[in-house]
C-alpha cells in the first residue's frame, strides 16, 4: 500500500511508447474537467517535442443513456457548418449526449510498462512491451520483429454482468488537422482507422463491433452504411457488451515511418525490415496481443518486486515511459544504430544523458551503451589545444562532442549541434566533462558486462583519455594537483568551458575549479585505475591511482571548516553549496569499488568531509527548499534537476546515510508533487523544475529520469 504521504493524483500525462520507434500515444491529463489551459489531450505522435493535441474519446454507456468519457478531450463544436452554413447543425453538434468523468471518479495504476484507468464498470489500459536484450545482433529475426514492432497494445473493458441493458464501449480520437481513413478498405481483417500511413488503431472485426466517424462521434446523422463520413475528423470503434456479460476488446495502436529518416548518417527505422506498412504492424499487434501484454505485465512485476518505496517505484515508472518515447532503433548501412533523443530538445545521443541513462541501459540493452561509445570514439571525438585563464596555451588531447546532432540530423565528424565558441554559459563547450563521461561510461559498461575484449580494443583510447585529463589539470607535471583548470581552445578567446548543468548559475555551470567536476574526475581516475588493472597495465593503473589520491587531497584542501562545507567553485570567493559534490562517486559505487573509496588517507579524509558537507547541505534554505522541502542541487539556484537528484540520493543513501535528515529522506513525495504540479503534469516527465513550485524550467518530455534505475542495481 502507498505510504500516507504518497500523492494518489491520477491527473498527469504519461507517454506510452514502442521500443525504438520515437513515437508515443499520450494520455492521462484530465483536460475535460476544469481544463488545463497549458495542456493538450494527448493522442498519437511521431518525433514530436510535446504530447499530441488530439481529442480522445474513450468511455462507455448503458442502454440509451449518455456516453461517459474519460476526461482526455476538449469538446469541439460540429464542423459540418463550415460546409453547409447551417447553424442548426452546429447546435446539434453542441448538444451531443456525453458526460466527461471527473478525475475523482478514476482509479489509475501506472506500472513500468502499463497504465490502467478504471471507472465503475469500465476500464482502459495501455501496455508497452520490452524485455532484456543482451545482444541485439543475436536475438534472431523473429524475436527482433516482436521487440521492434512499433505499436502499443491497449484493452477496452466493459463489465456488464450486473445489468439487463446492453452496454457499449468506445475508443476513438479526433485529429482536426488530419482526416482518418478506414483500414478495412486496404486490409479487410482490420477494423479501425489510420491517419495516412503514419499511425492508427485497429481491432479484429467481429459481431457487435462497428465503425463510427464523422464531424462528431455521438450524433447518428450524416453517415454512410458503414457508419462513416470521411469528411469529419473524428473516428472511433464501438463494441457492444451484451447484458450479463463482460468484454475485453484488444486494440493495437500502431506507428510507421518509411524511408530515410536521418541525414548525415542516413538511416531508416529498423522495424521497416520486418513490416512493409502500418497495416502489417497493426495486424501483427493483434495477432500477438496476448504475448505483448504479458511481456508488459512482466515488466511491471519486475519493478514491483524491487525493495523500493511506492514513491520510488512511481518515479521510475513515470521516467521509463518518457525514456522509451525518446528512443530510436535505426538501420545504417544494414547495421543497428541506437539513438536516444533529448526530449523536447531532440538532440541525438547527448553524452550528458548517455552517462545518466547508463544504469538503465546496462540492465536492459547493454549493446546500446557499447555501440554509442563506439560511435563517439569513431566519429564524435576530437583532439584540441588548451589555454589557461592567464592566456598560456598548450597541446590538449582527446575529448568528445556534446551530442551527435539534432532533429534527425547527424552533425559532421567531431562536432555537435550544441557547442559554440566565445561563451561562458549555456551553449559553450563541455570538453572536460565529456572526457570524463566517456571514461565513466566505458569502464562501467565493461565492468558490468564483463566485456573485457571490448575494453582491450579501446586500450589506446583509455590511455589517451588519461593523458588528456592530466594536461587539462596542467601541461607541466610539477604543477598538477588533479583539478581541471584549463579550457579547450574550442571555447574561443573569450569563452570558458561549462558542465552539463548549463542552465544553472556558476555554482554548477562553470567547469574550471568546480567541486562537482573535480569529484567526477576523481571517479574517472578510480575507474581508469580499475580498467588498467583489468587490462594488466600495472604502470598505468598505479599512475591513475596516484592521481586519484593527489586529486582527493587537493579537493579536501578546499574544505571550509568554519561552515563545514565545500564551496561550489574553488575561486573568486564562491559561497554556493551543491549536492552534486558527491555525484561523481556513483560510478565507482556502481562498479563495486566502495572499499576503494576508503583506501589510503587521502580518500578516507575526503569522503569524511563529503559526508559532513552533505549533513550541512540537507537543511531548509541551503540545499533543501525552504518551502517545498525538495532537494535543491545548488543553494544559490531554484533550478533543480530531478534526474541528477536521483543519482545524488543513491550516493547519499549508500555512502553517507548519516548525512540524511528526516526531511531529506522524505523528499521523494515532494519530487512527485513537483512532477504532478499544474504545468509539469501536462508534459510527461520533466527534468528541470523550480524547487519551490515544481514549475517546469526546461527539459520537458525528457528521458533522463531513468537515472533512478541506479536505485535497484
Amino acid at each position: 500500500m502507498p505510504s500516507p504521504d504518497f500523492p494518489l493524483n491520477v491527473d498527469y500525462h504519461a507517454a506510452h511508447a514502442p521500443f525504438g520507434a520515437f513515437a508515443s500515444f499520450n494520455c492521462g491529463l484530465c483536460c475535460g474537467v476544469n481544463g488545463h489551459p497549458a495542456g493538450t489531450p494527448g493522442g498519437f505522435s511521431i518525433g514530436t517535442r510535446r504530447p499530441a493535441a488530439q481529442n480522445l474519446y474513450i468511455g462507455y454507456r448503458r442502454g440509451a443513456g449518455p456516453w461517459r468519457l474519460l476526461p482526455f478531450l476538449r469538446p469541439q463544436a460540429d464542423r459540418s457548418a463550415e460546409f453547409t452554413g447551417d447553424q442548426a447543425s452546429v447546435e446539434r453538434g453542441l448538444q451531443v449526449p456525453f458526460e466527461v468523468m471527473a478525475a475523482a471518479e478514476l482509479t489509475r495504476t501506472l506500472g513500468m510498462a502499463s497504465d490502467r484507468f478504471a471507472a465503475g464498470p469500465f476500464a482502459f489500459s495501455l501496455h508497452s512491451h520490452f524485455e532484456k536484450i543482451g545482444e541485439l545482433r543475436t536475438v534472431g529475426a523473429e524475436r527482433e520483429q516482436l521487440l521492434a514492432a512499433p505499436l502499443v497494445s491497449a484493452l477496452l473493458e466493459g463489465d456488464n454482468r450486473d445489468s439487463d441493458e446492453p452496454m457499449e464501449i468506445l475508443f476513438g480520437f479526433e485529429d482536426a488537422d488530419s482526416g482518418q481513413r478506414v483500414l478495412g478498405d486496404t486490409h479487410p481483417d482490420l477494423a479501425g482507422f489510420a491517419v495516412g500511413t503514419r499511425y492508427g488503431f485497429a481491432a479484429l472485426p467481429g459481431p457487435g463491433l462497428r465503425l463510427n466517424s464523422g464531424f462528431n462521434l455521438f450524433s447518428q446523422w450524416r453517415r454512410d452504411r458503414r457508419g462513416v463520413h470521411l469528411l469529419g475528423a473524428s473516428a472511433g470503434l464501438i463494441a457492444t457488451v451484451p447484458p450479463r456479460s463482460h468484454l475485453r476488446l484488444p486494440l493495437a495502436l500502431g506507428f510507421y515511418q518509411d524511408g530515410v529518416v536521418t541525414t548525415g548518417l542516413e538511416s531508416r527505422y529498423l522495424y521497416t525490415r520486418h513490416f512493409k506498412g502500418l497495416e502489417e504492424v497493426l495486424a501483427f499487434g493483434l495477432a500477438h496481443h496476448g504475448e505483448l501484454v504479458a511481456m508488459a505485465e512482466e515488466r511491471d512485476r519486475d519493478l514491483e518486486a524491487q525493495a523500493l518505496s511506492p514513491e520510488q517505484r512511481w518515479l521510475i515508472a513515470h521516467s521509463v515511459h518518457s525514456y522509451l518515447s525518446s528512443t530510436q532503433l535505426l538501420l545504417h548501412q544494414g547495421k543497428p544504430l541506437w539513438v536516444v533523443n533529448e526530449g523536447e530538445y531532440r538532440m541525438l545521443n547527448t553524452f550528458d544523458l548517455t552517462v545518466d541513462h547508463l544504469f538503465f541501459e546496462l540492465a536492459w540493452w547493454p549493446w546500446a551503451v557499447r555501440d554509442t561509445l563506439d560511435l563517439f570514439a569513431k566519429r564524435y571525438s576530437y583532439t584540441d589545444t588548451i589555454h589557461a585563464p592567464d592566456g598560456r596555451t598548450a597541446p590538449g588531447g582527446l575529448s568528445f562532442a556534446h551530442d551527435m546532432g539534432v532533429d534527425n540530423q547527424f552533425t559532421p565528424a567531431g562536432t555537435s549541434s550544441y557547442e559554440l565558441p566565445n561563451l561562458t554559459d549555456c551553449f559553450s563547450y563541455m570538453t572536460s566533462e565529456q572526457l570524463t563521461n566517456w571514461v565513466c561510461t566505458a569502464v562501467c559498461y565493461a565492468g558490468f558486462t564483463g566485456d573485457h575484449a571490448w575494453l582491450g580494443r579501446h586500450r589506446r583510447t583509455l590511455r589517451r583519455c588519461a593523458k588528456s585529463l592530466r594536461v587539462r589539470d596542467d601541461p607541466k607535471p610539477g604543477k598538477r594537483n588533479g583539478i581541471i583548470k584549463w579550457d579547450s581552445d574550442r571555447c574561443g578567446p573569450t569563452g570558458a568551458e561549462i558542465t552539463t548543468y548549463d542552465s544553472l548559475d556558476v555554482s554548477l555551470g562553470q567547469a574550471r575549479n568546480n567541486v562537482y567536476l573535480a569529484v567526477k574526475t576523481l571517479g574517472a581516475w578510480l575507474l581508469l585505475e580499475h580498467a588498467f588493472g583489468v587490462l594488466e597495465e600495472a604502470k598505468e593503473s598505479k599512475a591513475a591511482g596516484a592521481t586519484a589520491a593527489l586529486l582527493a587531497k587537493s579537493i579536501a584542501a578546499h574544505f571550509e571548516t568554519e561552515c563545514g562545507m565545500f564551496p561550489a567553485v574553488f575561486e573568486n570567493g564562491n559561497a554556493s553549496r551543491i549536492i552534486p559534490a558527491v555525484e561523481g562517486l556513483v560510478y565507482p559505487l556502481f562498479l563495486g569499488l566502495r572499499s576503494r573509496l576508503s583506501e589510503g588517507p587521502e580518500l578516507r579524509h575526503l569522503t569524511g568531509l563529503l559526508e559532513q558537507h552533505l549533513r550541512m547541505a540537507f537543511v531548509p534554505g541551503v540545499c533543501l527548499d525552504a518551502k517545498s522541502g525538495g532537494w535543491k542541487l545548488s543553494s544559490s539556484s531554484t533550478n533543480t534537476w530531478v534526474s541528477k537528484i536521483f543519482l545524488c540520493q543513491h550516493v547519499a543513501r549508500e555512502l553517507f546515510p548519516r548525512s540524511l535528515s528526516p526531511a531529506a529522506l522524505a523528499a521523494d513525495a515532494v519530487h512527485i508533487r513537483w512532477l504532478q504540479s499544474p504545468i509539469t503534469r501536462t508534459l510527461n516527465f520533466c527534468d528541470q523544475l523550480h524547487s519551490e513550485t515544481g514549475e517546469p524550467l526546461g527539459s520537458r518530455n525528457y528521458p533522463r529520469g531513468v537515472s533512478a534505475w541506479i536505485w535497484v542495481m
